[in-house]
C-alpha cells in the first residue's frame, strides 16, 4: 500500500493544479455565475445547453428545485407541476424568486465552463481521499495527518465555492478561495517531497533566503489577486481594457504596490540562487532554472498588462506563472536542510 502513496500524491497535486487553471479560465471568461446555484446548475445535475431550457414554457413539466430566468428574475420551482399560467403559479407559491443573489442571466458557454470547473474540483477530491486512506492503511502517520489536512482543505474550498456563488462573487471571497486551493497544492507538495526521501544540505543563508522569497512571493500573489478583483470591478463598470492600466495606476495604490513588488520578488529569489552557488544535484538545478524562467514569464506578462491593453488571455497565464514560481520554490525548500 505504501508504494501507492507517491503516485496518489502526485495525482492529487496535478489535479488540484488543473482546478486552479480552470478557475483562472472561469475568471477570464466571466463565467463565475454561469451556474447560479450550488451544487446543481439551474437545479439540474446536467446543465442546460440552450435558453429554452431555462425559459418558462406552457405545458412543460417542472420538478422541485428547477430554476428559470423569467422577467429578469431567477425563479425556483417549489414542487413538481405542469406549467399552465405563470402568474397563477406564482400566486400559488409554485414559483418563488431566488433570494440569495440577483444574478439572472443565462449564457450557455459560461454555464458549461463553470460546470466543467466544478467537475474537475470533484475529480480532484478522489486521489486526495484515496491518499488519506492509503496512508492510514500503510500506518504512515505523517502522511496520514498531512493528507487529512488536504482533504479538509478540499472540503473548505468546496464550501467556500458555494459562498462565492451565493454571494454573486463577493469581494475577497475569491481571494480566500484561491488561497485554499494554494494550501492544497502546498500540502501535496510537502507529501511528495517527504515520500521522495532525498534531502540536500544548503548553507543556512541560502535556505533562509529561500524562505524569505517564498514569503514575498505569496504576498505578491495576494496583491495580484486583489488587483484582479479591481480589474473585474472596472470592467463591470464599463471601462475598456486599453484604459485599465492608466486608471489603476492613477487611482489604486494596490496596483502600484503589486507592480513594484515584482522587483522585490526578483531580488529575493536572486539572493538564494546566488547563495546556493552554481553547483548542485540535477533536480535542484532544474528547480532553480524553472524559477528563473517562470520569473521571466511573469515579467513579460506584466509588461503586457502595463503596455498591451490588459489582454484577457494573459491573466490566467500570469496567475499560473506566479503560482509556478511559488510552488517550485516551495518544493525546493522542503527538499533542503541547513548546514
Amino acid at each position: 500500500m505504501s508504494g501507492a502513496l507517491l503516485p496518489l500524491a502526485r495525482a492529487s497535486f496535478w489535479l488540484a493544479f488543473v482546478v486552479v487553471l480552470a478557475g483562472s479560465v472561469v475568471r477570464m471568461t466571466g463565467s463565475g455565475m454561469g451556474c447560479p446555484d450550488w451544487p446543481k446548475c439551474f437545479g439540474l445535475l446536467v446543465p442546460p445547453t440552450k435558453a429554452s431550457q431555462v425559459t418558462w414554457t406552457p405545458g412543460a413539466k417542472y420538478e422541485k428545485g428547477r430554476m428559470l430566468v423569467h422577467r429578469d428574475t431567477l425563479w425556483v420551482a417549489q414542487e413538481p407541476f405542469v406549467a399552465r399560467e405563470f402568474e397563477i403559479e406564482r400566486n400559488r407559491g409554485q414559483w418563488r424568486p431566488y433570494l440569495k443573489h440577483d444574478y439572472a442571466i443565462f449564457n450557455a458557454a459560461h454555464t458549461w465552463i463553470e460546470f466543467v470547473n466544478r467537475c474537475l474540483g470533484a475529480l480532484a477530491g478522489i486521489p486526495a481521499l484515496l491518499l488519506f486512506l492509503a496512508a492510514a492503511l500503510a500506518r504512515d502517520l505523517r502522511t496520514t495527518i498531512l493528507s487529512l489536512f488536504g482533504v479538509m482543505a478540499l472540503g473548505f474550498v468546496a464550501w467556500l465555492g458555494k459562498l462565492v456563488v451565493d454571494g454573486n462573487l463577493i469581494p475577497y471571497s475569491i481571494t480566500i478561495h484561491m488561497l485554499g486551493a494554494l494550501a492544497i497544492l502546498c500540502i501535496d507538495s510537502v507529501i511528495i517531497q517527504r515520500l521522495r526521501g532525498f534531502v540536500v544540505r544548503w548553507h543556512r543563508s541560502a535556505r533562509w533566503g529561500l524562505a524569505f522569497a517564498l514569503g514575498v512571493t505569496l504576498l505578491q500573489i495576494l496583491t495580484g489577486t486583489e488587483v484582479r478583483e479591481l480589474v473585474d470591478l472596472l470592467l463591470k463598470e464599463g471601462m475598456g481594457r486599453p484604459d485599465l492600466a492608466e486608471s489603476l495606476a492613477e487611482s489604486y495604490a494596490l496596483y502600484l504596490i503589486h507592480r513594484s513588488g515584482y522587483w522585490l520578488v526578483l531580488a529575493a529569489h536572486a539572493f538564494w540562487i546566488w547563495r546556493m552557488g552554481p553547483f548542485g544535484q540535477s533536480h535542484v538545478l532544474r528547480a532553480r532554472n524553472g524559477v528563473v524562467l517562470l520569473l521571466i514569464g511573469q515579467l513579460v506578462t506584466g509588461v503586457l498588462f502595463a503596455f498591451g491593453a490588459f489582454p484577457a488571455w494573459a491573466q490566467p497565464i500570469h496567475l499560473i506563472l506566479g503560482l509556478g514560481v511559488f510552488l517550485t520554490a516551495w518544493g525546493l525548500y522542503w527538499r533542503t536542510t541547513s548546514r
